[in-house]
């Protein structure tokens, strides 16, 4: 029998340059990201559910097929009539670094809780063995939908779910940086399983060093935790165990949009496959190392075919 996953967030329309005024249209967002890499990593039968919500005009019913050949199940994925999918332009510098432009103040993401109680749709997601989401996924709430989200939340890790969570913090999203910092404790404190970057932390509660932060998310009683430093490697800390890994040597960073949000993806199918943390961070950091020597997102099965003719994360047990 497949282990369910609930993955909760926005995946929106992405634009990158392929030549001067050139642009390539793709569909990604953070937590979809995490979603695509983990389907595609997973060694035992996974189903992934991405919950969200998209309009009901063509480019929705585009994005739907997108997630649908990336065998993700959207029963989900619910439909507003008064919004559509946002939309964000990356733009890299000569080392990779990105940058991006939204346009995702209407986003029908954002009507995700109301339209699921509405429908009366919140009860499928009970029985999930995990539920994922993120600081994005907080950020494009109102605040009366946060809270219900911080509720739902509270009763799936209740009702057993393992509840995990990345903060991938994003300032322009918030109104205060104090804002995103009460939402992301609040997180932490139901959370199972935090996977942050190093740089947010530096950001919002002025840690220094990974070690920091791993004694912080212990001391909220987060059970399973790793930090990712990028080409400084992992720290992590499970069952009280501390364990680290070394970043994966890259030849050339091409693009480093979804280096965290494939990592994630690949460490939760490492795990889902009974692989240790300890293990499973060495899978996940080849991964990231692939995904950012492709431009965009979601790099093109014709590529990951032969990154997975090589990797597996059970060569990592």
């Amino acid at each position: 029998m497949s282990k369910r996953i609930v993955i909760m967030g926005e995946c929106m329309v992405e634009l990158f340059q392929l030549v001067e005024n050139v642009y390539h249209q793709a569909f990604a967002g953070d937590v979809f990201n995490t979603a695509v890499y983990l389907k595609r990593c997973a060694e035992q039968p996974v189903e992934v559910q991405f919950f969200t919500a998209v309009g009901t005009d063509l480019i929705s019913d585009k994005l739907v097929r997108a997630v649908e050949r990336e065998k993700i199940d959207t029963q989900l994925i619910l439909r507003s009539k008064t919004a559509r999918p946002g939309l964000y332009m990356i733009n890299t510098d000569a080392f990779g670094e990105r940058s991006f432009v939204y346009w995702r103040d209407t986003s029908a993401a954002k009507q995700v809780l109301q339209l699921a109680s509405g429908q009366q749709r919140l009860a499928e997601l009970t029985g999930a063995e995990m539920f994922f989401f993120s600081g994005i996924t907080l950020a494009i709430l109102n605040d009366s939908d946060r809270e219900a989200l911080f509720a739902l939340v509270a009763e799936l890790k209740a009702s057993g779910s393992r509840i995990i969570f990345d903060p991938n913090y994003r300032p322009a999203l918030w109104p205060t940086a104090e804002a995103a910092k009460a939402a992301f404790l609040r997180a932490y404190a139901l959370a199972d399983v935090a996977l942050p970057g190093l740089d947010d932390h530096k950001v919002l509660f002025a840690a220094t060093c990974t070690e920091e932060v791993v004694a912080q998310l212990s001391a909220l009683g987060v059970e399973e935790i790793v930090v990712k430093n990028g080409k400084d490697g992992i720290s992590g800390r499970y069952q009280g165990q501390d364990f680290s890994a070394l970043a994966y040597p890259v030849k050339k960073v091409v693009d480093t949009t979804a280096a965290g949000d494939s990592f994630n993806g690949g460490y939760l199918a490492a795990r889902l496959g009974g692989i240790a943390p300890a293990q499973a961070v060495k899978f996940a950091a080849r991964l990231a190392g692939f995904v950012v020597e492709h431009t965009g997102a979601i790099v093109g099965k014709e590529h990951f075919n032969g990154f997975w003719a090589k990797n597996r994360p059970s060569q990592f047990r």
